[in-house]
């Protein structure tokens, strides 16, 4: 186990403090762009949902139809 004052890189807590300081000043944020479902209000996500289970809704309680080719029995 090393010393507390024992610095093999040379690296000090001011000297650390000081880095990320001046990194902190230079470095600009990183915007990323926000997914356009994020960008609407909750309300409105609320009824796009709701609108989408009442089409799914819909599309499954139509009736399906067997296609049979001509001369075939179904």
């Amino acid at each position: 186990m090393t010393h507390p004052s024992h610095y093999p890189d040379g690296l000090t807590g001011p000297i650390v403090d000081a880095l990320l300081a001046e990194m902190d000043a230079t470095v600009e944020p990183i915007h990323r762009p926000t997914s356009p479902f994020a960008m609407h209000e909750i309300d409105t996500r609320r009824a796009r949902r709701e609108m989408n289970r009442m089409m799914g809704a819909q599309v499954r309680s139509l009736p399906v139809r067997t296609v049979v080719p001509r001369g075939e029995a179904a």
